[in-house]
């Protein structure tokens, strides 16, 4: 994996760069930020919906479901103590046509893919403070 750089734009604003793209992350305003970006957690929904997205259609383009697209529609439900994401909770819209079958065996496999696989298996964190 590449690395990823994530460097301080200004207040509570950073820039994420990796493989020469750039994302912008702050918090809302309400929050003490200036909501130049998505917050943390709203990208890791993010993530979450691409995911299922790319998959998903990688997956209906392979079994001839060429006529339309998949759009997700996804809500996080937010957990106090400490605060975070409790739930993920993603709508999927197929392209038309796609069988009972395919449906099921899609319904088998998006807990395979790889950000969802992640979040069950619940990676290890390791933080190291560097500086001066």
């Amino acid at each position: 994996m590449d690395l990823i750089t994530i460097k301080r734009r200004e207040g509570l604003a950073f820039d994420v760069c990796l493989r020469g793209h750039q994302i912008t992350t702050d918090m809302s305003a309400a929050e003490g930020g200036c909501d130049q970006g998505c917050n943390p957690i709203e990208l890791l929904a993010a993530s979450v919906g691409a995911c299922l997205a790319i998959m998903t259609q990688r997956y209906c383009s392979e079994h001839g479901y060429t006529h339309g697209d998949v759009q997700i529609t996804l809500t996080t439900e937010l957990a106090a103590g400490p605060k975070r994401a409790a739930a993920f909770i993603a709508d999927i819209e197929l392209p038309p046509g796609v069988s009972l079958a395919d449906r099921r065996e899609l319904s088998r496999l998006v807990a395979d893919f790889p950000v969802p696989a992640t979040l069950r298996g619940l990676p290890s964190l390791d933080i190291e403070f560097t500086g001066k």
